[in-house]
């Protein structure tokens, strides 16, 4: 985006702060049921994290994504939803002041350490999916200081913005030499894929990097492949303006893959800096998709598995994309981005739906099966639907942990 839009941007943005409510911040959040008590869920959530390995996640109850044999990762690598969890596992444990939980979460990645017998477990740092993986590391340095942790950290976080090699054009989906040297050369990391699955990916990692160090280029440049993926992907006009396509050639809007981007756009806010000119083109696109995805709630409190077709009798409530969703309004609401008699109510209602909704070992329901983009209608309500699975039980962990916080 050039300089002259970003200005004409900033001043909207400004125009849209300054008409924003200033109601109590946290006043629909604070006499939730004992059943949605954030810190008894993300105890409960940890609890059952903890259960199984990491590279090897299956814990009791979990079922039906054709990963209950082996478990996620399948004792190869720890998937980027499992990091999730544990990133967010940890940082629901400091806010609930719970030290035993920390310890045990700190200590399972002893092993993952340089010389650890889990070592080569870890995940390169040449894919979106994969360099998530440092976001554990920096979080482990956050708490501890750890100077082993904010080298690991730094490796992956480092390395996803150097110029295209021999890794990233080796790696799974990966783009030609001339398209990564494209972004590349116009200040993007060569793992950008236009997937809406990535920004989040690229922010948790990017975001730790700069907390870690204070370094604010690790934040500025991650905020600026923001701007590109909202320029690209977000819908402009239209019943669902404010969402996001799944990829440019598949035009859906896909309940987790719209996911993704609420909480990547949640969590850069979250950190980046209030003079970055990046920022009010974030904010506007966020404001936009909040309220869209208020327009497209379900009675039930829940969102679509096809958020912008809530009334085709082959659609289905979609546990993973509720959570994501309800942690940017929750968030929002917190901070003061967005209106909190708008978005408080739905936001509550989603939360205790979500957490009703939970088996005995705090299992989330209906969650969609590990989905790629394909260009057909069809293919996207058939996708399988799991239980327990990483990617709806991370989600969980962020709207517990943005309840938590001051």
């Amino acid at each position: 985006m050039s300089e002259t839009n970003l200005r004409i941007v900033a001043a909207a943005a400004l125009l849209a702060v300054a008409s924003c409510c200033t109601a109590p911040k946290a006043c629909h959040f604070s006499d939730l049921p004992a059943s949605a008590d954030p810190a008894i869920v993300s105890r409960r959530v940890s609890e059952q994290f903890l259960r199984t390995r990491p590279e090897r996640y299956c814990p009791p109850g979990y079922r039906g994504n054709g990963h209950t044999s082996k478990g996620y990762g399948g004792g190869k690598h720890v998937q980027y939803s499992v990091v999730s969890i544990w990133v967010n596992a940890l940082e629901c444990a400091r806010l609930r002041g719970d030290k035993a939980m920390e310890e045990k979460l700190v200590r399972l990645y002893d092993d993952f350490l340089p010389g650890g017998s889990k070592n080569d477990l870890c995940s390169r740092p040449y894919h979106v999916d994969d360099t998530i993986f440092g976001s554990i590391p920096y979080q482990i340095y956050l708490f501890n200081g750890d100077r082993r942790c904010l080298a690991e950290g730094n490796r992956y976080a480092d390395t996803q913005w150097t110029p295209p090699c021999e890794g990233t054009l080796k790696e799974r989906h990966a783009a030609p030499l001339s398209v990564q040297k494209g972004f590349w050369d116009r200040g993007y990391t060569p793992q950008t894929r236009l997937w809406i699955d990535d920004m989040y990916m690229i922010i948790a990692i990017q975001s730790q990097a700069y907390r870690a160090t204070g370094d604010r280029k690790y934040i500025e440049r991650t905020a600026k492949e923001m701007c590109l993926y909202l320029d690209e992907l977000q819908l402009k006009d239209g019943p669902a303006k404010g969402l996001f396509y799944h990829a440019p050639d598949v035009k859906y809007v896909w309940g987790r893959g719209d996911g993704w981007m609420a909480g990547g756009m949640t969590l850069v806010l979250k950190h980046l800096p209030e003079d970055s000119q990046y920022r009010p083109r974030i904010m506007e696109g966020y404001r936009m998709m909040m309220e869209a995805l208020l327009k497209y709630q379900r009675a039930d409190g829940k969102w679509s598995q096809l958020v912008d077709r809530p009334e085709d009798s082959r659609n289905w409530a979609e546990s993973s994309c509720t959570a994501m969703f309800t942690y940017a309004f929750i968030t929002g609401v917190k901070r003061g981005w967005l209106c909190p008699e708008k978005y408080g109510p739905a936001a509550r209602k989603a939360w205790i739906a979500l957490c009703d909704s939970l088996d005995e070992y705090a299992n989330v329901p209906e969650t969609c099966f590990g989905t790629g983009k394909r260009d057909n209608l069809q293919y996207y309500f058939d996708r399988p639907r799991v239980h327990g699975d990483p990617h709806g039980q991370a989600p969980m962990l962020w709207c517990a942990g943005a309840l938590m916080e001051e």
